[in-house]
């Protein structure tokens, strides 16, 4: 059920909201992540993995210097990071495929809760 192959497709969730949010760098990084998680996890290219660890690294530390300006007012984004990241770790230990899909859902749901401090910021 929440296998890296059928979770990654989820990012276009994030695609999407960030589309309509007119969040454009956003929608941008998470697509350069959604081709690079497709590539990774359906074997399209071979020694793929490293790459795709850079690029997901890559823009979650650019989310994590965005959350950085949200933090103070609104923590909830941190909590699914954290559960993103120690799904990741767990299914890295323990050779699970299922904890890397638990890390796209964890992802996608704290990357909505960054658009959403985003969006309230330029409102407020």
């Amino acid at each position: 059920m929440f296998h890296p192959k059928i979770t990654s497709f989820f990012i276009i969730t994030n695609i999407y909201h960030s589309i309509i949010n007119e969040l454009y760098i956003m929608s941008l990084l998470q697509t350069v992540v959604l081709t690079s998680s497709i590539i990774y996890h359906h074997t399209l290219i071979n020694n793929f993995r490293n790459y795709d660890i850079c690029i997901v690294c890559s823009v979650i530390g650019y989310h994590f210097y965005i959350y950085s300006y949200y933090f103070l007012n609104d923590m909830k984004p941190s909590i699914f990071y954290i559960l993103a990241i120690t799904s990741y770790f767990i299914g890295l230990k323990k050779n699970i495929d299922y904890a890397h899909g638990y890390l796209h859902i964890f992802g996608i749901i704290a990357n909505i809760l960054l658009n959403k401090c985003i969006l309230n910021n330029c409102i407020n």
